[in-house]
């Protein structure tokens, strides 16, 4: 299934997002931070949205550039309509 998402906001004890001006697409981050707030993701979504699984995407844009890949995060602990919280982020998610 077709998927966008987007990191919108930092979780209270979690990694902190790393500031755009120290992250490096296609590299880890550095040690201690998730993603940037705003980074977004399309790509076919690999498995379910579901709370205690880290969701998988065969991504193929990048911060709307193409650019094939593998995107997870850290593990689902809430799901809602268009949004999901991860120990470390919330994001939206539309299908598309």
């Amino acid at each position: 299934m077709r998927i966008r998402i987007q990191k919108r906001a930092e979780v209270s004890g979690g990694a902190p997002a790393c500031p755009h001006i120290d992250h490096v697409d296609g590299q880890e981050q550095p040690d201690g931070f998730s993603l940037p707030l705003d980074y977004e993701i399309e790509g076919d979504l690999i498995g379910t949205i579901a709370v205690g699984l880290p969701v998988f995407v065969a991504r193929d844009t990048r911060n709307g550039v193409k650019m094939s890949g593998q995107f997870m995060t850290s593990v689902v602990t809430e799901v809602t309509e268009n949004q999901f919280r991860t120990q470390n982020s919330v994001y939206n998610y539309k299908f598309l």
